[in-house]
């Protein structure tokens, strides 16, 4: 990861480098100091997205609309006619919320790979 954000650093750097970037990532300290660097803080902004109001209540609610319409769907109804009721349980999705540290990209992709 570091060495993929000093390559895209060195890139920016050049006159008139035709293309920007989005970058994502969980705050984890490595990156946060390697973004901090000279070399790659005048080519950044930084947008901290975890001092959000808390979005749980969010997160919660689209994975249990997301899950209810893979249940409720046509292509599926005979793989997932056995499995208890409610699915997941409602401790499933606590897991899934807290793990999810506020960001809906951890749903979407939980959702995406069911």
């Amino acid at each position: 990861q570091i060495s993929i954000l000093n390559i895209l650093a060195k890139a920016v750097r050049q006159d008139k480098f035709p293309l920007g970037f989005f970058i994502t990532s969980r705050p984890e300290l490595h990156l946060q100091e390697t973004l901090d660097t000279k070399e790659i803080i005048f080519a950044t902004q930084i947008i901290t997205l975890n001092h959000l109001p808390n979005t749980s209540d969010d997160i919660r609610t689209a994975l249990q609309s997301g899950f209810s319409l893979i249940l409720n769907d046509r292509r599926f109804k005979n793989a997932l006619k056995s499995v208890l009721r409610p699915w997941p349980p409602p401790q499933s999705i606590e897991q899934l919320v807290d793990r999810s540290s506020g960001q809906f990209i951890y749903a979407a992709t939980v959702l995406k790979f069911i």
